[in-house]
């Protein structure tokens, strides 16, 4: 019997991952593929997105969360995938291929050895391919953290993002081929979406990995009960940004502004991305996910508690 398909899709915190996987599921949106997401905080803010876009059966999109799956969550991922083959089976239907989107932190390198070395697993799946994605605007940047360089070591294909917002790409292209020249780059602006997902550079050699990556990073979760005042969390948001962007790897959230539409917002750094609109689902309320490293949570929560009043909603949250 064929070996089912898993493509790793990784790459650093707003990298551009979870635009990808839309894109591409709008497109195929077989029921014989399957999506596992994994994401550090207890917020499903991905999962979120992408059931929102397409239309995606709940079971075919399982969620691990709580964790990273180079760390913590190995033991679980060994148990989604075998849930998810006995799901079919059961079924009478085929599972084609399976893609795991990997939290922005995650080295794929125990996550590989993970894949290869149960037995089960080993016998029914088979690794295809790591792509990274890397963004053609914050990338030299991204790489001066050692989480990126791993990322893109342990890849066979590279996908170069928000090359529409940054054409001029060629240090970033000879750094990436500095850290691995064996891989292969593709452009997202005019990706041929079977080419990346067939690529394959070669077979992983499993070798045992203790050490994911370093824990230096904190993770905050906002919760809002009610619907939020868009203007003030604008102004909020942006100060913040402002003063500490340097230190927060990724804000993003979704938000409940009082419309019949939800705000998907994303932001790396100082920079926020224009938000878009996603449709309502059955959760309510507003949540929001900060990853930052050698910043002080209590002063996202001092300048928060300046604008509770303005902002219109109580919050709840937890630090990870």
């Amino acid at each position: 019997m064929a070996k089912i398909p898993i493509n790793l899709i990784t790459g650093f915190l707003g990298s551009g991952k979870t635009s990808f996987l839309s894109q591409y599921l709008q497109h195929h949106n077989d029921q014989g593929i399957a999506l596992i997401i994994n994401e550090i905080g207890k917020v499903a803010l991905d999962q979120r997105i992408l059931a929102s876009q397409i239309a995606y059966s709940d079971e075919k999109m399982l969620y691990l969360n709580s964790g990273c799956i180079c760390c913590n969550k190995r033991t679980d991922l060994i148990d989604t995938l075998r849930k998810l083959l006995d799901s079919y089976e059961k079924e009478g239907k085929k599972l084609q291929r399976v893609i795991i989107e990997t939290t922005g932190l995650a080295n794929p390198a125990p996550i590989l050895w993970t894949l290869l070395s149960d037995t089960f697993l080993a016998n029914h799946f088979s690794l295809h391919n790591v792509i990274t994605c890397v963004d053609a605007i914050n990338g030299l940047l991204h790489l001066q953290n050692e989480e990126a360089k791993e990322q893109i070591t342990a890849s066979d294909s590279i996908l170069l993002t928000k090359t529409d917002l940054q054409s001029d790409t060629k240090e970033l292209k000879d750094l990436i081929q500095d850290i691995n020249p064996s891989l292969m780059i593709f452009d997202k602006a005019n990706l041929e979406y079977e080419a990346i997902f067939s690529h394959s550079g070669g077979v992983f050699k499993a070798s045992k990995f203790e050490k994911a990556h370093q824990q230096s990073f904190q993770t905050l979760s906002l919760s809002f009960d009610k619907a939020l005042e868009w203007s003030a969390f604008g102004i909020w948001l942006s100060m913040l940004l402002h003063r500490w962007g340097k230190e927060v790897l990724r804000v993003k959230g979704i938000l409940d502004i009082g419309e019949d539409f939800l705000v998907n917002i994303n932001g790396v750094g100082h920079v926020i991305h224009p938000p878009t609109h996603i449709k309502k689902d059955k959760e309510s309320g507003s949540k929001l996910v900060f990853i930052t490293r050698g910043l002080d949570i209590e002063k996202i929560l001092a300048s928060l508690r300046g604008f509770k009043n303005l902002l219109g909603a109580k919050v709840k949250l937890e630090v990870v």
